[in-house]
């Protein structure tokens, strides 16, 4: 008898899917992170080009003059070397940490976006369940919220 009353009840619920992958790439805004992040790093990918180019010519420097120089000179400039190359490297790794962190951050604020504008689709639509595409073998394409929640979030 419960079986039964579970089947009569989902069965007056109304259901919709969004793609929700399909939603996020067709949306501008995530272009427009793209730009933001090349634009909030632009100095400190700046600073590390330049560190690369200053540490090239120095290796550089050292092969081509490296048997002309003194000894003590020889070994300062190889250690030079060795400390750019060290904190090129630390800088290198930092600056992939941080822009991977910031990237999460703006998916995640995008994610958000969608979610509330699926929220709201829904309620207005008066779906009562709104479920990922991946999850479904079939559904008709009347449930298809997609391109409302796109609207929905430009």
């Amino acid at each position: 008898m419960g079986t039964a009353f579970s089947q009569v009840a989902y069965a007056s619920q109304k259901v919709g899917y969004v793609m929700v992958e399909q939603v996020l790439e067709q949306l501008a805004q995530k272009s427009r992170i793209k730009e933001k992040l090349t634009s909030e790093f632009k100095g400190r990918v700046a600073e590390i080009t330049r560190l690369k180019v200053k540490l090239e010519k120095g290796v550089q420097k050292l092969n081509r003059d490296g048997e002309l120089m003194s000894d003590k000179d020889r070994v300062k400039l190889q250690r030079d070397l060795q400390s750019m190359d060290a904190d090129y490297k630390l800088k290198v790794k930092a600056i992939q940490e941080d822009q991977r962190k910031r990237g999460l951050e703006e998916e995640n604020k995008l994610i958000k976006k969608v979610k509330a504008a699926i929220d709201s689709v829904a309620k207005r639509e008066g779906y009562d369940v709104v479920i990922d595409a991946k999850a479904i073998l079939f559904a008709s394409p009347g449930d298809n919220l997609s391109e409302k929640v796109i609207k929905a979030v430009r």
